[in-house]
């Protein structure tokens, strides 16, 4: 259960509503649920055992990627410097402009995380 006043509203040109309080059905998740839920699939201790996680390794690769009318999500583990970097944002179109955006600030964020370490 998630706390409506912990979560950021969201925007979508053309909709007057509040996003976070239509109920679309999805799953709400912090940005430090969202990372420990992608390092356990980058690092294997989601598995039951080494062959499954070889199975679903081989098909997958582990990230997110994810939009909603209002949101958007973008997480990947960083093998390099041994994190996941999550960037969400809450302003959505569907015509891919916000998309191309944010996959060129998901590029720079992950760049400056990088020289830091």
């Amino acid at each position: 259960d998630v706390d409506l006043n912990d979560v950021m509203s969201g925007y979508y040109v053309g909709y007057e509503n509040d996003l976070k309080t239509d109920n679309n059905g999805v799953m709400l998740a912090t940005a430090e649920d969202l990372g420990k839920f992608v390092r356990a699939l980058n690092d294997g201790s989601v598995f039951k055992d080494k062959k499954e996680q070889e199975t679903y390794s081989s098909i997958y690769e582990y990230e997110h990627t994810g939009l909603i009318p209002g949101y958007q999500t973008i997480a990947k583990y960083d093998r390099e410097i041994d994190a996941v970097i999550i960037q969400f944002t809450n302003t959505v179109d569907f015509e891919g402009y916000n998309w191309s955006l944010s996959e060129i600030m998901f590029s720079r964020i992950a760049k400056i995380v990088r020289t830091r370490n």
